[in-house]
C-alpha cells in the first residue's frame, strides 16, 4: 500500500516530467517499513489526534460560553464544552483514519 506522502511524490515527479517532457525518474529506494516500537499505528496516532481536537475546541467553546453566559440565549459552558469536545474527537479521529 502506497502512503499519502509516497503518492503525493509521485505525482510530483510524473507532473515534472510532463512539463519538461523529459521521462519520469525511477522513484527511490522502497520504503521501509517503521517499527511498532518507533511510532504509533493508525489508531493511536487517531486517538491522539482527537483527543488534542477536543481538548482545544472543548476548552475554547466551554471559555467563551462562560464569558457570554449573560446572554440569554446562551445556558451551560459545561454542556457546551462536552459537545464540542465530543464533536472535534470525533471529526478528527475519523479524519486521521481515513487519511491513513
Amino acid at each position: 500500500m502506497v502512503s499519502g506522502d509516497e503518492e503525493l511524490e509521485r505525482l510530483l515527479r510524473e507532473v515534472d516530467a510532463t512539463l519538461s517532457g523529459k521521462p519520469a525518474p525511477a522513484a527511490g529506494p522502497p520504503a521501509v517499513p517503521a517499527r511498532a516500537d518507533q511510532a504509533p499505528g493508525r489508531g493511536g496516532r487517531a486517538l491522539r489526534t482527537g483527543v488534542v481536537a477536543g481538548a482545544v475546541c472543548g476548552a475554547g467553546v466551554g471559555t467563551m460560553t462562560f464569558l457570554f453566559a449573560w446572554l440569554p440565549f446562551v445556558e451551560n459552558p459545561v454542556s457546551s464544552g462536552l459537545g464540542a469536545f465530543v464533536g472535534a474527537f470525533l471529526t478528527g479521529s475519523v479524519l486521521t483514519l481515513r487519511r491513513g
